[in-house]
């Protein structure tokens, strides 16, 4: 077990309220599909009156020069589509919600995600058409009639992700690889990264850091 592990369950609505969340110059590109899209709008249609489901694990790595910031090293996929998600309802939906509290919640959740977003560079090309064409189906999904305050509220309240988070940034890539390997295949560079930041030594802090800036 890796050294100061920290492990939250925790629901969409506080994931997304997140201070410092980043996803690092290293992560590949957002590729998720309409396709997942519409499997994650299934899945809470499936799920919808259950106590709590979750929508897996998230690895988080803390930065050690920077106490505020939070690097996603596995599950940004998940976290973006989950703002696109929320936005999405944001923009269409909260003005007409009879629940108050809903309405709230949403409104508190407006600065946190234009920080987050605001925040992230997003230079790939494939990152930047997936985010478009994937808000553009969840806008879709969001305003059927069929998609109720209900669902709404599952989804911000009671769908959960568990996150790991480390200090160590060979720590989180060596947890990272291990957790994966009992799940989906991983991208080859993934598994380059966790082979070779796993030989880095202790006093070596520095230079690791550095090689996963210039990945």
């Amino acid at each position: 077990m890796p050294r100061n592990l920290d492990k939250q369950v925790l629901p969409v609505r506080q994931l997304l309220q997140l201070s410092g969340l980043t996803i690092p110059n290293y992560q590949r590109p957002y590729k998720w599909s309409t396709r997942n899209i519409q499997q994650l709008f299934q899945d809470i249609e499936r799920q919808k009156l259950k106590s709590a489901y979750r929508l897996g694990t998230l690895v988080f790595q803390r930065s050690e020069d920077a106490k505020n910031i939070i690097n996603i090293v596995d599950g940004q996929q998940r976290t973006l589509t989950l703002v696109l998600v929320v936005w999405a309802v944001l923009e269409t939906r909260k003005d007409e919600l009879k629940r108050q509290d809903l309405k709230a919640l949403l409104t508190s959740l407006e600065t946190p995600l234009n920080t987050f977003m605001e925040n992230q560079a997003f230079a790939s090309e494939v990152s930047q058409h997936n985010l478009h064409q994937n808000y553009l189906e969840v806008q879709r999904l969001v305003c059927r009639n069929e998609f109720t305050e209900h669902h709404i509220d599952f989804l911000l309240n009671r769908c959960e992700v568990v996150t790991f988070t480390l200090g160590d940034i060979s720590e989180a890539f060596q947890f990272f690889d291990s957790q994966n390997a009992r799940g989906r295949d991983l991208e080859p560079h993934d598994l380059l990264k966790a082979y070779h930041l796993r030989e880095f030594s202790d006093h070596e802090n520095d230079l690791k850091a550095a090689t996963v800036e210039s990945w």
